[in-house]
């Protein structure tokens, strides 16, 4: 797919991998909508894209309520590519974890996905083309301690994707997937970075404008799943092949940094 003149949904696009992404969008020639909760800071964004030439419209949503993901895909109109970017963390040993706060992630991350999708797809399906691009985590596909909630969250994306894919790729809808690892956005400032295993933080953050090329490479090329940076991506492979050792290596890197 050539991004040139399709209409193209981002949400999360006030700040970090959707405000990158957005923009990205637009350099290549895309007529995007913007969505995210913070109505003054999305609108910023979309004069930045409308001064690279393209049309650019923010619609204020909370990607909890499926009324509102309607009303953006109606907004929208023929959405061509839908990108699912909405989320935030909380890090906290299950233990200690707040119900409302995990509730609270699965309802943006986990049914803020959902509700996009099930708000563009039958049109999509109706006419036999359009890309959806689920932004998930390396965390959703190894968990770590202390990040159980969004963990939960981002290995439900992938199991959504997963399934959506299957029952899709037949009818001409692609579904692709891409899991950065940590990013340097105020994303994981808000998260708390520092409560992250200490082996985790060894792999080095992926600025948000490498995360949007990523998503709009998996835009235009319908690709399953994309993981980065390279050392996340040969780290869950590792993960993938040998659990069971990925995690050994995990906990004991961890615990020998923390202990310094």
């Amino acid at each position: 797919m050539d991004l040139q003149g399709k209409n193209v949904i981002v949400t999360g696009a006030s700040s970090g991998i959707g405000r990158a992404t957005a923009l990205e969008m637009a350099r290549r020639g895309a007529h995007v909508v913007l969505a995210a909760r913070r109505g003054e800071k999305l609108e910023k964004v979309a004069a930045e894209c409308r001064d690279l030439g393209v049309r650019a419209v923010a619609v204020v949503t909370d990607v909890t309520k499926p009324e509102d993901c309607q009303r953006l895909a109606e907004t929208a109109g023929a959405v061509d590519v839908l990108v699912n970017n909405a989320g935030f963390a909380i890090f906290d040993a299950v233990a200690d974890a707040k119900t409302n706060d995990l509730r609270a992630m699965m309802d943006t991350n986990y049914f803020g996905t959902v509700n996009c999708t099930q708000a563009v797809l039958p049109s999509m399906l109706q006419r036999g083309s359009g890309t959806i691009v689920n932004v998930s985590s390396i965390t959703g596909i190894m968990g770590f301690a202390r990040m159980g909630g969004y963990c939960a969250t981002k290995f439900a994306i992938i199991g959504f994707t997963e399934a959506l894919r299957n029952e899709v790729m037949r009818r001409g809808v692609r579904v692709a997937l891409v899991c950065p690892g940590t990013t340097e956005t105020e994303f994981f400032v808000k998260a708390e970075r520092d409560m992250m295993p200490a082996a985790s933080r060894l792999m080095p953050g992926s600025p948000p404008e490498r995360v949007a090329r990523a998503i709009c490479d998996a835009a235009e090329d319908g690709q399953y799943r994309r993981i980065l940076p390279l050392l996340a991506a040969v780290y869950m492979r590792l993960k993938e092949l040998f659990p069971r050792f990925a995690h050994l290596l995990m906990r004991r890197t961890s615990s020998l940094m923390e202990r310094q």
